[in-house]
C-alpha cells in the first residue's frame, strides 16, 4: 500500500523526469521534469512551476526560489 508522501511525490502525467539534486543549506530535495519542450520544477514534492524554456531556467527558478523563502522556512 501507497503511503501518502509517495503519492505526493509523483510527478504529472506525461512528465519524466530528467535531474534530482539538493539545493540549499537544508538541502531541499528538487526534481527537474520534462514534458515535449517544457521543463517542471518539484521541491520537496510540490510543483513550483512547468512552463519553464530550458533546464538552465528551471535550475535557476529553483534556487532562486530557495533563496527568496529563506532556509528556515518549513514546507512540508
Amino acid at each position: 500500500m501507497l503511503k501518502f508522501a509517495e503519492l505526493r511525490e509523483k510527478l504529472d502525467p506525461g512528465f519524466k523526469q530528467v535531474k534530482k539534486f539538493k539545493a540549499g543549506k537544508k538541502k531541499n530535495e528538487v526534481i527537474i521534469a520534462k514534458k515535449s519542450n517544457k521543463f517542471a520544477v518539484y521541491i520537496k514534492g510540490e510543483l513550483l512551476d512547468n512552463n519553464f524554456r530550458s533546464q538552465k531556467d528551471a535550475e535557476k527558478a529553483a534556487n532562486d526560489f530557495i533563496k527568496l523563502m529563506g532556509e528556515d522556512t518549513e514546507w512540508s
